[in-house]
């Protein structure tokens, strides 16, 4: 009765998980009817299967298969045949952001002539961070130049400085005010009612000029004067501070003036940020959860986690754990009134936990796996049919000892959106053979961010 509850609380919990997380990605259900259609792009990285097609901005059908054609790559996707896609048509790859994730967007044309089922679609190629970089580039060139056109401007190598021509131009007009003067004087000869006047309209204006440049008198323009001569002063003093440092080469400007080497740098900074970007942009995982029930060992559920640096390489980890272990023979030895009795045991491990953990290649359809296969060495190969939903596994290890190698045959097949059904053949060359059968549930990286983002 206990293992009735569990399971039934097992089966709830599942179906909650599924209900919730078709509700998240309701985007990719299999509602409606979808018509396929193909496109050929010189670069498909950052996209994989179920990758989101978008019409409009809204979300119109998913990424079927990506197949590798010659130097190009072959993309197979499925959309909406609600959307009339014409002959003239572009495709392209966009992203999300800065980092985002990449999705493909469909423009659709204004040509009365319709696309059929496995037609092609013209791909155009988008800018991305690549051009990105180059103008930085180009940019950084131009300010490095702007930076040594000041500098020759400032101190220029081999010739007078522009501050030292400023004082010559000053030195010359005081030289002619002194001319003018003289001529000045010659001109007052004979007119000295009119210079009186002038002297009685100077005397009233330094009268004024007394008032105004009393720096007692808090009224007198001279107060003001005087706090403006004190900011200059100061301002002057932080000017040629600034200027002076500069000069040796301070501070992030002072470098770039006396350094040709910083630029360079930065663009070294950028290429590194690229590689960085790149390569966190490349990554993808897979979840996978199943439990079901083993025809001898009760129980059986495994998770794993599948790390794809690239599309041809991946990292396998999991757990696996079932109900009923591995029998093993325990010698117990009892001394009782002199007489020794020894005793062998059959025990069963109960709720045992094994581990997972491979590395593995993917050529074409197949998935080759080497490592840890719950918990000992062995060997694993995967062969995918992507076209229906289904992936047929062979695995060799040794999980009971002293029994020979475990082969175990399996298939997998894909029931609705990220629901899956697995049915397993156990110690098919041993004498205990068994048979599992499960179901269980797979999200990739789409699948996963729409999930969090629902309970956040």
């Amino acid at each position: 009765m206990n293992e009735f509850k569990v399971g039934l609380l097992a089966v709830a919990t599942m179906v909650a998980v599924v209900i919730m997380s078709l509700k998240v990605t309701s985007n990719q259900s299999g509602f409606g009817q979808y018509e396929t259609f193909r496109t050929i792009v010189k670069d498909a990285s950052g996209i994989f299967p179920k990758t989101p097609i978008k019409v409009a901005g809204i979300n119109a059908g998913r990424i079927i298969s990506i197949e590798l054609q010659g130097n190009t790559a072959l993309i197979t996707f499925e959309i909406l045949k609600q959307i009339e896609v014409t002959k003239n048509s572009k495709l392209r790859i966009k992203s999300v952001g800065f980092l985002g994730d990449k999705y493909i967007e469909i423009y659709i044309g204004d040509s009365h002539s319709m696309l059929h089922k496995f037609d092609f679609i013209d791909s155009e190629e988008a800018a991305g961070l690549e051009n990105l970089i180059k103008d930085t580039s180009e940019v950084l060139g131009d300010v490095k130049q702007i930076v040594r056109t000041m500098k020759d401007s400032i101190a220029p190598t081999g010739e007078v400085s522009p501050l030292k021509k400023i004082l010559g131009d000053v030195s010359e007009l005081v030289a002619n005010t002194k001319e003018v003067t003289a001529d000045l004087k010659r001109m007052t000869n004979g007119s000295e009612a009119k210079i009186n006047a002038m002297l009685d309209n100077l005397e009233a204006f330094t009268g004024d000029l007394a008032y105004q440049t009393d720096k007692n008198n808090s009224d007198s323009a001279m107060s003001d004067v005087k706090e403006v001569l004190a900011n200059t002063k100061k301002l002057t003093a932080d000017m040629s501070s600034i200027v002076a440092d500069l000069k040796l080469g301070k501070g992030t400007i002072g470098k770039m003036l006396v350094e040709d080497e910083i630029a360079d740098q930065v663009k070294d900074t950028l290429s590194s940020v690229k590689k960085l970007v790149g390569k966190a942009d490349a990554l993808r995982t897979e979840l996978t959860i199943f439990s079901g029930v083993n025809s001898k060992s009760g129980g059986d559920t495994d998770a794993s986690l599948r790390i794809y640096p690239s599309p041809e390489r991946f990292y396998h980890l999991g757990l696996a754990t079932s109900e009923n272990g591995p029998d093993y023979e325990k010698t117990i030895v009892t001394t009782t009134n002199g007489l020794t009795v020894t005793e062998n045991r059959k025990e069963n491990v109960k709720n045992t936990l094994r581990f997972n953990a491979q590395i593995g290649r993917r050529i074409n359809d197949f998935d080759f796996r080497g490592g840890l296969i719950e918990s000992t060495g062995g060997l694993g190969l995967d062969y995918r049919a992507q076209a229906i939903g289904t992936k047929l596994s062979a695995d060799v290890f040794d999980y009971k000892k002293n029994l020979g190698p475990n082969l175990r045959m399996s298939i997998e097949a894909q029931i609705w959106n990220v629901f899956y059904g697995r049915a397993s053949f156990n110690d098919a060359v041993r004498t205990t053979r068994s048979a599992t059968v499960s179901g269980g549930l797979r999200f990739n990286d789409e699948d996963l961010k729409g999930l969090i983002g629902f309970f956040w």
